[in-house]
């Protein structure tokens, strides 16, 4: 997508973004959050997918593609070469990602390719790994995880994901008098997004994670997140690529100025439920070249993830 130019270009485009979101979520899924960072895709056959990442709507970072995102792209991918083995419509749980980030900047789009390493079927689990590749083809991302089959919540009925559907699928336009309350607030909340975005050159997709963050102590912060439709996978809980971009946004505020993401391991301990994220995140160790930070989530009462995240310093950058 070209680069849209001044804030309501951005804007515009984050808001057309959103209302085809809501369309293509209606007539051929898997979720608002998916559509909206753009991620689309062919197919999965014999334990191998591969999907692709467009660039962020109004583009404002230059073609940048946030953490929140790569993480998104990569657990619908390992995700749909698991069920390319286990069968269709399965609805999967993320249980560990360790992502390694092998660029300081990552430019899109993106393509993807993933392969389901290990599958035990009568356990319903399986392990993939994903390879994420700039237009230059070089690997700019390498993801691992572990997966496991879920029930469907109840008074959900789960159909295929895209990339089972045949591509003629038709996905008819949505407009603002046809929207639903939960579609109205997604839009919402992505065109406050946009906005943020414009006026600080920074990510919509980061942005769409905004939240209140306060000092916690010594090296640590702590971040209040609203949740919202916007922000959820097809069980109803908060998408895992949400999940792991709030960890490092977190572990990001609390490393020294000039440090790149290198690497995050989530742990997935429960589904996040509710309207509030909280987000605690503090420093391990501060290094001359490298620093590493922890991350604790919560919806109301529950720790649903952990993580962990190493920084490096890039000579001559400022950081990711």
């Amino acid at each position: 997508m070209a680069r849209s130019d001044g804030a309501g270009g951005v804007v515009d485009a984050v808001r057309a973004r959103a209302l085809e979101s809501v369309a293509r979520t209606r007539a051929v899924g898997p979720h608002f959050f998916g559509n909206f960072v753009g991620i689309s895709g062919a197919g999965a056959v014999d334990g191998r997918a591969g999907l692709h990442l467009d660039l962020e709507p109004g583009d404002p970072t230059g073609g940048r593609i946030a953490p929140t995102a790569v993480a998104t792209v990569a657990d619908l991918t390992m995700s749909a070469a698991i069920r390319a083995v286990l069968g269709p419509q399965r609805r999967l749980g993320t249980i560990t990602m360790a992502l390694h980030h092998l660029e300081p900047v990552v430019h899109g789009p993106l393509a993807t390719d993933a392969v389901a390493t290990r599958v035990e079927v009568e356990e319903e689990r399986g392990f993939a790994r994903c390879d994420l590749r700039d237009p230059r083809g070089v690997v700019v991302a390498a993801v691992e995880a572990w997966f496991v089959a879920m029930p469907t919540p109840p008074g959900r009925t789960l159909g295929p994901v895209p990339w089972e559907l045949p591509d003629d699928v038709p996905v008819p336009p949505v407009t603002d008098a046809e929207l639903t309350a939960a579609e109205r607030e997604a839009v919402a909340a992505c065109e406050e997004a946009g906005r943020r975005a414009a006026a600080g050159g920074t990510s919509v997709v980061e942005e769409l994670l905004g939240g209140r963050w306060t000092p916690a102590g010594d090296d640590a912060v702590r971040g209040e997140l609203p949740m919202g439709p916007a922000h959820g996978n097809r069980g109803g809980h908060v998408q895992g690529g949400v999940l792991y971009g709030a960890a490092a946004l977190g572990a990001q505020r609390v490393v020294a100025e000039g440090m790149s993401l290198a690497e995050g391991h989530l742990s997935f301990l429960a589904p996040a439920e509710g309207d509030l994220l909280v987000v605690e995140s503090r420093v391990l160790r501060h290094g001359r070249r490298t620093s590493f930070a922890e991350s604790r989530l919560r919806a109301g009462d529950r720790l649903v993830a952990t993580g962990e995240f190493a920084f490096h310093r890039v000579p001559g950058g400022s950081g990711a």
